[in-house]
């Protein structure tokens, strides 16, 4: 089980990112081989298209999207406590099927 999902809510612990006053945002996209995460708000970079490239922008010009954090930069922040804490897994037994789950260090609350 993996401990970042997408649509958790994280906060970043270190770099540059970290000192802006807004540090926390929803994880859009996670890529494992690299280890990198899209956070939604943070990171903002601008990209310049060309006319006609992207049906989204037919008349082009500069789009902001947002870039990659380093994963091992990123905290998860519990919905219970809403501090930035590890993650753990747990194991329970549901009828004849074992649930895993995660679950705050901090405060011992369920994430999922």
């Amino acid at each position: 089980m993996q401990k970042l999902k997408v649509g958790d809510m994280v906060q970043v612990m270190r770099g540059g990112e970290r000192t802006r006053a807004t540090n926390r945002g929803k994880v859009m996209s996670i890529d494992r081989s690299a280890l990198r995460v899209r956070v939604e708000g943070l990171r903002l970079v601008k990209r310049h298209l060309r006319k006609g490239v992207d049906r989204n922008h037919q008349d082009g010009g500069i789009v902001e999207k947002s870039g990659s954090i380093a994963l091992a930069n990123l905290a998860v922040v519990c919905p219970k406590c809403s501090k930035a804490t590890r993650v753990g897994i747990r194991e329970g037994e549901a009828g004849k099927t074992v649930k895993r789950g995660r679950f705050c260090k901090k405060c011992n609350a369920s994430i999922d």
